[in-house]
Parts: C-alpha cells; structure tokens; sequence
C-alpha cells in the first residue's frame, strides 16, 4: 500500500470506529429512564425549590418490566409505564384507580431526569430527579 494511500484510508477508518461506538454504546430514552430516580426538586415559574421535610424521600422507580413504583407526597402508588419515544411523553397508569398521568420528558441522563407534568388549568410543573442507590 502506498503512502497516499494509508493517508487517505486512516481518517476514513477512524470515522467509521467513532460512528459505530457512538451508535452501539448510545443508550435510549427507556434504557435511562429505568432505575430507581429520588426526589431533587420541583420547578415552578423558572424557579427551582428542594424538596421539602414530606418530599424528601419520594422516589418513582421505573422497572425494566413495564411497571413502576411512585412515592410521593408519603403516597405509594404501583401500575404500569409506557414511554412514547418520538413525542417524549411518560404515561403512568396506576393499577387501582387505572388513572393515567402522562409526564413528557424535558431531560435526561445517567445523573439527572427533569419531567415536566401539565395540570388542566395548563400550569406547567418541572420535577427534578436524581438516581438513588
């Protein structure tokens, strides 16, 4: 092989390892959303608050079987999740009122999840969550 060759072909290849192990380590959406996510603050109006002395356990625990784990408010509630990948949005249905809350996901990876829930009277509310261990 000549030079001009070997210089044109070792960019080419490097490209090319750089694609896929960006392609083949990249998680998705659902693959970082299940673990067991604690409470670090809600956002209102721009402005985010630590959670409070009732708030300071709550947790959502995303399974990788489809169902979840909500405490809240010192509120359990279990059910089934659903992520619609392409718009985003987290619906939790819970097992005995078979209510169903969506959540659309502003953000997330491996240290942080902020999920954003719209109330009916169109009030928008950012939780903040961290991983719990």
């Amino acid at each position: 092989m000549t030079i001009t060759k070997h210089l044109y072909y070792t960019p080419v290849c490097l490209v090319l390892v750089l694609f896929m192990s960006n392609t083949c380590f990249s998680q998705t959406t659902k693959e970082r959303l299940i673990k067991k996510w604690g409470f670090a603050g809600v956002e209102e109006f721009g402005v985010v608050r630590a959670p409070d002395s009732t708030a300071k356990n709550d947790l959502l625990e995303i399974k990788a079987d489809g169902t979840y784990l909500f405490n809240k408010a010192q509120k359990s509630t279990v059910g089934n999740w659903t992520l619609n990948e392409k718009s985003g949005v987290l619906s939790l249905t819970d097992l005995k009122t078979k209510k169903t809350i969506a959540y659309t996901i502003k953000s997330i990876d491996e240290k942080e999840m902020v999920i954003e829930y719209q109330s009916p009277d169109l009030v928008r509310t950012k939780y903040h969550y961290k991983p719990k261990e």
